[in-house]
Order: structure tokens, then sequence, then C-alpha cells
């Protein structure tokens, strides 16, 4: 510490007894000085001399550090100004001035505990009266959202008030902990000899730095060595023979591996004698949570209870202020797996699941079938998958799993998993306890029979899965690989629908070549760049020279003029469109409006050989419906279903309108 009367030099000018900041604090005696900031005891003028202390940053550092000290400044008052604790001083001022900044905050009376450190070694009972105190104010700061991390916790930093409690006067090192990882790269301070293996590092550090920070404080004063001459080195046997009742759980907050080290100042006060009565979490419209048991209850009967717990880290808070270990440790899987998983998306449920999972897996995860039949699949050359093939997997386990499907490359095959709909070569997830999952398979191959394996994990436990197919001419369709058009499923519901999306990915022409049918070919890579509604139709020919009877040739007429004259809204008017059958037989149709506000006034039951269908539409839209709008209509020509989708612009009505629209009410 810095002689009382030194004057330090910050600015252009010197700042020395009786300088006044901010026309309120009047300097007094400079009492502390670190590496970027300057500590004088002052009177606050506005509160009848009230003592304060006001920290003001260096100003004879470099540009760059003399910025960082600045930053570091603001950010701690914006701290003080946001949490209010017994064991923190109170913010008085702030002033981020283009010459200088500074705070002033509260003035805490009493003694630095790096004084009566010096006095030691203490009884047991005392230090373990401070240890609650500072498990209890670690706690408040690591369960604020954001967490707070103290960062430098140390006796140097640490006041003994004259009623013995303990206060933490300096948050300059301290930082947030934000729940997706940060850009921008702050400075991690940390004093040798009380900063834990991590820090010191310069790798990133979380709470867990400021347990190991107040166990180091807790050794120094029971042991009486001081920790910053020989940094992580402990004497445990002096420990052990002082305090017996705190040394098993100050060793474990010493641990230098994180997995093993107390997670949580809760943990870590429980530890070392005095528990503190387990906080209750009340889910929204679901149970109250008190201990482990209460949560593994939830998953099991109602886990959408914890996903709003999780989405706003209540769930997190809880597990941090919990005596529970093994609560206080899956606090960090649960971060880990949030910022692990996509920043948008991810299910709070699955992140929760995924925590839970043990790492080392377990291998209650069955996989069915253990050996894959992917039967005929379609070839390469054609860039179009198989049939997908169920894999299913069950957790047999009482815990959640996390598993990973992986399918290895090889030249003359090649196999995925259908994620969201898009083939993959990986595939992860987490299974609840006693949950099924069906994983979907698909393939593609040179010519030939082919076959391989999939590789599953959960932790440690491996499973290797066989596969085979056969490679060969055919596309996948109606739920079977079809090698001829001949073969196709007529009657199958989705055989319009599934031809009509091999011909949006440019497969469809590509079979037909290749089962020699090129007049169908060329006639669908004639077609202009078709839309939904000319893509059904081309669909409709093709099934024409398999079924003429039902699936006749059509052309839709009309469309455009409906589309070209825009609608007045509350005003009826009539559209027409025109069906040409092309081809025999007769097709019957069945026209069905599916907008609220259009009828179909009349249409044909069937439509003719050669001959024209007209459909009248009778469009009526409200009064308060305005802009572009769709008109959706559902037709059936024989077995071939349609969507005709007419986009249309309704428009306000004029003064005129309305003025004939109110005679002709009259």
């Amino acid at each position: 510490m810095a002689d009382v009367h030194q004057t330090i030099r910050l600015d252009q000018g010197e700042l020395a007894a009786g300088a006044v900041l901010g026309a309120r604090f009047r300097l007094e005696a400079q009492i502390g000085q670190g590496g970027q900031a300057v500590v004088f005891q002052a009177v606050d003028l506005r509160r009848g001399g009230a003592p304060v202390a006001v920290k003001v940053a260096r100003q004879d550092l470099g540009a760059d550090a003399r910025r960082e000290a600045e930053e570091v400044l603001r950010r701690e008052a914006g701290l003080l100004r946001r949490l209010g604790h017994a064991a923190l001083p109170r913010l008085y001022g702030l002033e981020r001035g283009p010459q200088r900044v500074w705070l002033a905050r509260e003035l805490v009376p009493g003694q630095p505990l790096s004084v009566l450190a010096r006095q030691g070694p203490w009884p047991w009972r005392q230090v373990q009266v401070w240890a609650v105190q500072m498990c209890d104010l670690l706690t408040y700061l690591h369960t604020r959202e954001p967490p707070v991390v103290v960062g430098d916790l140390k006796p140097a930093n640490l006041v003994r008030r004259p009623d013995g409690s303990l206060a933490l006067i300096d948050l300059g090192a301290a930082h947030t902990l934000t729940r997706r990882a940060t850009r921008a790269t702050r400075p991690r301070h940390g004093t040798p000899g009380y900063a834990p293996p991590e820090q010191l590092g310069g790798r990133t550090f979380d709470e867990r730095a400021d347990v190991f920070a107040l166990a180091v404080t807790c050794y120094e004063l029971l042991t009486g060595h001081d920790p910053a001459a020989a940094p992580l080195q402990f004497n445990l046997e002096d420990l052990e023979r002082v305090a017996p009742l705190l040394a098993v759980g100050l060793r474990s907050a010493l641990a230098f591996d994180l997995d093993e080290r107390c997670p949580t100042a809760a943990v870590l006060r429980s530890r070392l004698g005095a528990p503190a009565p387990p906080r209750r979490l009340f889910l929204g419209g679901g149970p109250e949570l008190g201990d482990r048991r209460d949560l593994e209850t939830a998953l099991q009967r109602n886990p959408r209870a914890l996903a709003g717990a999780v989405a706003d880290g209540s769930l997190e808070r809880w597990f941090a202020a919990h005596p529970d270990d093994g609560l206080g440790a899956l606090r960090y899987r649960l971060r880990q797996t949030r910022l692990a998983a996509p920043a948008r998306g991810a299910d709070p449920l699955d992140l929760l699941f995924a925590a839970l999972a043990p790492p080392e897996g377990s291998g209650l995860l069955q996989v069915t079938p253990t050996h894959l039949d992917l039967g005929a699949v379609p070839l390469r050359s054609w860039r179009i998958w198989s049939q997908p093939r169920a894999l299913m997997l069950t957790n047999a386990a009482l815990t959640p799993l996390s598993w990973e499907l992986e399918c290895p490359a090889q030249p003359d095959a090649d196999v995925r998993v259908l994620v969201a709909g898009k083939a993959q070569r990986r595939a992860a997830g987490v299974l609840a306890a006693g949950e099924q999952m069906r994983l979907e398979v698909v393939a593609m191959g040179k010519a030939g029979a082919r076959s391989g394996v999939l590789r599953l994990r959960c932790g440690q436990h491996r499973w290797s899965i066989p596969w085979e197919a056969q490679a060969r001419a055919g596309v996948p369709l109606a739920g079977r690989h079809v090698a001829r058009l001949e073969d196709l499923d007529l009657r199958h519901p989705d055989l319009a629908p599934e031809l009509e999306a091999l011909l949006a990915q440019g497969v469809l022409a590509r079979w037909l070549r290749a089962i020699k049918r090129r007049d169908l070919a060329r006639e669908i890579e004639s077609a202009p760049a078709p839309d939904a509604l000319q893509r059904r139709l081309l669909i409709g020919r093709l099934l024409h020279s398999l079924a003429p009877d039902r699936f006749p040739i059509l052309q839709v007429r009309g469309l455009s003029e409906t589309t070209a004259r825009p609608l007045i809204a509350g005003e009826p008017t009539y559209a027409l469109i025109e069906i040409d059958n092309l081809a025999a037989p007769e097709a019957p149709l069945v026209c069905r409006s599916h907008t609220p506000w259009v009828e179909v006034a009349a249409a044909p039951a069937t439509v003719e050989a050669w001959s024209t269908g007209r459909i009248a539409l009778r469009l009526l839209p409200p009064a308060d419906l305005h802009g572009p709008q769709e008109i959706a209509l559902h037709l059936a020509a024989g077995a071939l279903p349609l969507t005709v989708t007419i986009p249309v612009r309704i428009n306000a009505p004029r003064w005129w309108q309305r003025l004939r629209r109110l005679f002709r009410v009259s």
C-alpha cells in the first residue's frame, strides 16, 4: 500500500488532498494503489461529509493500458449499480469525462483480511464463519443473470467490518458470463497464489475460479502460509492438522482439475459443515423442485414443465444455489451443452437431457435391427436417395443418453441418415430414459451388391451396424424401388406428389430415358420451367400412358385473366376458369374452394373427350380485406389431384363505389 501522503501523478495536473471531484467528493488521503487505479479516502460534501472511497483510473499509463483501466472502472461501476448485497459497497457516483475516469463508493470501515492473515493462524471456527459469509456472497453473484465472477478474490480485497462481517471491496477484475460465447476478449486478471491454474494459464475460467480463490484464502487464514510465496503449492498436511473438519471441503475446492473441484460456493458451504437450506424452484404450471429426486420425477412425469426453466436460466441458477454437489456440477454441463448447441432453434428440454446424460454413456442403448438391409437403392449417377429404412434406438437406461451415428465414406456407395429431411453423414441427439427414436437411413451406389457399416457411439460405448444394399437402375416411389414405369402402384395416394418431386429434382427424365421411354422424357424436358400446377399436369400426361381412364391430359386456362384485374373489397365479381380435356375418355371433375370468400357457382361433373369444361367462381372479398391475396381451389380430375392457386390483388373501394353501394342498399 502506498504512503497516505503520497501524491500520484494521474493527468495533466496532480490529484492531492483537498481536490474536489464532480463538485461533490473532496479527496483527503491516498489509501491504495494498483496497476490500473489509485484509491483515495474522501468525503461526500452532499451527504454531510460522509466518508467515501474514490477510485481513479491511472493516466500515467500507455494509451492501450489507460483505455483498459478506464474500461475496467466503468465495468466495476456498472456491476455495483445493479448489484445489491450487504457484503458489497454501495456506488455513489461515476465520472466518465474525457480527462479522468473515477468512481465513488462506500468506504467500508474495518481491517483488510490481508492484515488479519498476517496475525494468524486463526481458529477454524472463525474461518468457518468468514467462509460461510463469502460462500453466500459468491452464491448471490453466481446466480445473477448473467452470472458475475469476481476473478480476483483474495484477503487484500476483503475487509472485516467492526461487527465482524466481511465485505468485498474490489470488483475491478469481475466479469459477467453471457449465455452465448462472447466475441470480444477481456483481460483475465488474477493474483498468483490465489488464482486457479486455468486462470493463470490464460484459459477461460468460470465461477469455480472464485471457489478456488476462497479456498486459498481460508487455507492462508488457517495455516498462516502465504500462498503467494509458492503459488499452487499447498501444505495439505498442515491444513488437515489445524482444521480437520474443514480440510476435506477445502481440499475439494483446491483441486486443479475442474471436474474434481467443488462445483459451487453453495456446495463448498455444505462441505464446510454449514449447509444452507435448499431453495425451491417453482415451475410455471408444474411441480416445484426441492432436490434431485424432484427433478427426476419432473423429467419422468412432466418434462415440458422444465422447458421454460431451462430457457430462462432459472434452472441453472437453482443448480448453482443448491447444496447438492451433483446439481452443482450439472450447472456447467448444461451451460456447455447450451454453448455447443446452435444459436437458434435448440429445444430447451433436449439441452437438459444432454446435460443429464452421463459422459461415459451406457451399454443399455439398444439398436434394431443389428443388421440393416437397405434393399434396392438407386444408382449413384442419378443423384437420388433410396427409400428410407428405419433404424430404431431405444434407451433402456434410467438416465438420458447421448448418442451419435456416423456413416463412414466409401468409394462404391453413399449411405446417409436423414436429419430434418436432409441426408447427412452424421446425426446426434439425446434420448430420455425409456424413450425410442426412429432414424431413417438412405443410400445410393455404383451398380451391384454393396455393403458397409454404420458406427453408433454412446459415450465410451460403440457399436458397428453392418448394412447391405443392391444398387440398380430404378427410382424410389410409393414405398418401393421401381425399375419400370409399368411397376408403378397407380393407387398409391402419394404417387403423384412423389413423381412431381422427382420431376423437380431433374431425376424423372433421366429415369425415363434409362427405361427407354424417350418420348415421355423429351416431353418433360421440352416443357418450359413449370410451376407447381404445370408440374402436376405433366405428371398427369405421364400417368395417362398407363391408365388413360383414370389420369386425363388436361390444360387449365383463364388464370391470368383473373390475376390481371384487381378486385374491390366488398364488391361481388365473377371469374371463369376453363379446363381442356386433350384426350379420351371423358374426365370426371370435382372442384372445391378453399378460400372462404370464393364460391364455386357452377362446374361440370365431367369434361368430355377433346372438349372444354367451364368453372364459374363468385368472388366476394370482405370489406376489410386489402392487398395481395391468394385464391386456393382443389380440383380432382379422375384420379389426378390438382391444386390451383390464383394470386389476386384486392383494393379498397373508391368514393364513387362506396356511394353506389349505399344507393344499392337503400
